[in-house]
């Protein structure tokens, strides 16, 4: 099974949960590495990603046999299946941190259980990185540094902020970024006051 999602379940356990329901989509990626907009629903049976058709095909291509993600189309499910997946009574664990009051309500008429705050525990096992992930940031780091030095003999004198921003994103793929984590920031003369400036 999915090793980051037994972590998750181990936590809930320690904290009287009995299952929980993710739907912020950076902790959805943590746990499964997929993108698709859904929520996932942890419990001590199963692990079920509710989505909609346009991703169904695209996430049941990523998942395997060894993550144990049952994919359900939300369209297909019926009031009754939602009362099901958590069938065992206790506590059921939410972000309280990302989830607003009115999908709070819908939460507890859809699924019919004790809704309970998480306090960041998936943001907490998150801060625990493995040697993949360590792997990955180091080099990010030495591509970042690299960008760096390249731009320095890069720029001249006329260049637009753009040119330069553009510049930097090409040398960063082509070292091995797969993408950028945010727009490159190339603040000149009256912008560089402005801490994000555009």
């Amino acid at each position: 099974m999915n090793d980051r999602i037994l972590d998750l379940k181990q936590q809930l356990k320690q904290h009287n949960i009995q299952g929980m329901i993710v739907s912020k989509p950076v902790n959805i990626k943590y746990l499964t590495d997929l993108e698709a907009e859904g929520v996932l629903l942890v419990n001590s049976a199963e692990n079920i990603f509710i989505t909609d058709s346009r991703y169904i095909e695209g996430v049941n291509n990523q998942l395997t046999i060894e993550d144990e993600i049952v994919v359900y189309d939300f369209k297909d499910l019926s009031e009754m299946d939602y009362e099901n997946f958590f069938s065992e009574p206790g506590n059921v664990g939410f972000e309280e941190d990302y989830v607003v009051y009115s999908e709070y309500k819908k939460m507890l008429q859809k699924y019919k259980v004790n809704l309970v705050e998480t306090v960041g525990i998936i943001e907490e096992q998150r801060l625990i990185k493995n040697e993949e992930e360590i792997k990955n940031i180091s080099k990010a780091c030495k591509i970042t540094d690299d960008c760096f030095e390249y731009i320095l003999k890069f720029i001249q004198i006329g260049m637009t902020e753009k040119e330069i921003a553009e510049e930097m994103r090409d040398f960063m793929v082509k070292a091995g970024a797969e993408d950028l984590a945010f727009d490159t920031i190339v603040a000149s003369g009256k912008n560089s006051s402005i801490p994000h400036a555009v």
